[in-house]
């Protein structure tokens, strides 16, 4: 995650800013889905857990 971060720095720096809006909307909409299915995952097996 960090090494896509990077990158994506590397390309918005000098872009023009509707590059950069793209590629912001872009890593948050990729984060959000990877938190989610991992909340998903994380919140279906911590009530069995916890049984």
């Amino acid at each position: 995650m960090q090494a896509q971060i990077q990158a994506a720095v590397a390309v918005a720096t000098g872009s023009p800013l509707a590059v950069q809006v793209m590629t912001v909307l872009i890593l948050l909409a990729a984060g959000f889905a990877y938190n989610r299915f991992l909340g998903g995952k994380s919140a279906s097996f911590a009530p069995k857990a916890g049984e």
